[in-house]
């Protein structure tokens, strides 16, 4: 399986990059929750095209500035941060750094291409979005730095949580009076999870035919055993492959699949 793995535009995902711009034009916070692994983080990162941004800001040294940049590094206008598991005191600044990056390698690259706008002392110049998952990580007072930053600036944010984190920011009603739109990440429908198998069988370099009984039964089995879960689908077909290749396999089977879950810990989902 490759590591590059194509970006499957669901329908749950259409949904949310509609819900990240609408907090971008009416400039409010918003409340994005859902159940583990339903694909709320993979989507926040391809919304703010962070594959691609996060290779161009993580320079170790200024000469490494605008070393693979082009003309899609103007076109980032939103930063993703993921709170940390750990005492968030330096959060603003964390926040910030990311910010001036951008816009310090957007600046190299104007100059490289003769223009002469730049934006390098202004962290969120250019920024139209910040987007903050495991938010049920921070405390109150990490919060109200968030709320700092989005008081301080002509920009829209985005907080990415658990279910019911909707109801504890709500106890916070300066923050939560910021807030104008929530969305739940749903799970996968019955479709998107078909179509999603056909690329995921695609990748191993195996056909799939409906028409036979036992590639049909394998993926009921698959739909059955990750639920519409859609980082579960990625872990199970991880132990497929593996299994593919021990036993020198050319199909997936039922019991390829049974022999996968039971190399999984898989929990309620």
């Amino acid at each position: 399986m490759s590591n590059t793995q194509t970006f499957i535009e669901t329908k749950e995902y259409k949904r949310f990059a509609e819900f990240c711009d609408a907090c971008i034009k009416y400039q409010y916070m918003g409340i994005c929750y859902g159940l583990p692994g339903v694909g709320k983080t993979l989507s926040a990162k391809q919304y703010a095209r962070w594959d691609y941004l996060e290779k161009q800001i993580n320079y170790e040294k200024v000469e490494f500035i605008d070393a693979h940049a082009d003309e899609k590094i103007l076109e980032c206008h939103t930063l993703f941060y993921t709170a940390p598991p750990v005492s968030a005191t330096k959060l603003t600044g964390a926040i910030h750094v990311i910010g001036a990056r951008l816009n310090i390698v957007k600046d190299v690259y104007r100059a490289r291409i003769g223009e002469k706008e730049l934006n390098t002392s202004k962290a969120f110049k250019g920024i139209n979005l910040i987007i903050v998952d495991e938010i049920d990580r921070l405390k109150l007072q990490h919060l109200e730095q968030l709320r700092d930053i989005y008081d301080q600036h002509d920009l829209a944010m985005v907080f990415i949580g658990m279910p019911g984190i909707e109801k504890r920011l709500a106890r916070y009603p300066q923050l939560y009076s910021r807030i104008g739109f929530a969305h739940e990440y749903q799970k996968l429908s019955k479709d998107e999870m078909h179509h999603i198998l056909e690329y995921k069988w695609d990748e191993l370099g195996i056909s799939i035919k409906r028409e036979d009984f036992s590639d049909y039964e394998a993926l009921t089995s698959i739909m059955k055993v990750t639920n519409g879960n859609f980082r579960l689908i990625h872990r199970l077909f991880t132990q497929i492959e593996r299994i593919l290749e021990i036993n020198n396999l050319s199909s997936i089977t039922t019991e390829v699949v049974e022999a996968a879950r039971n190399s999984l810990v898989i929990g309620h989902n």
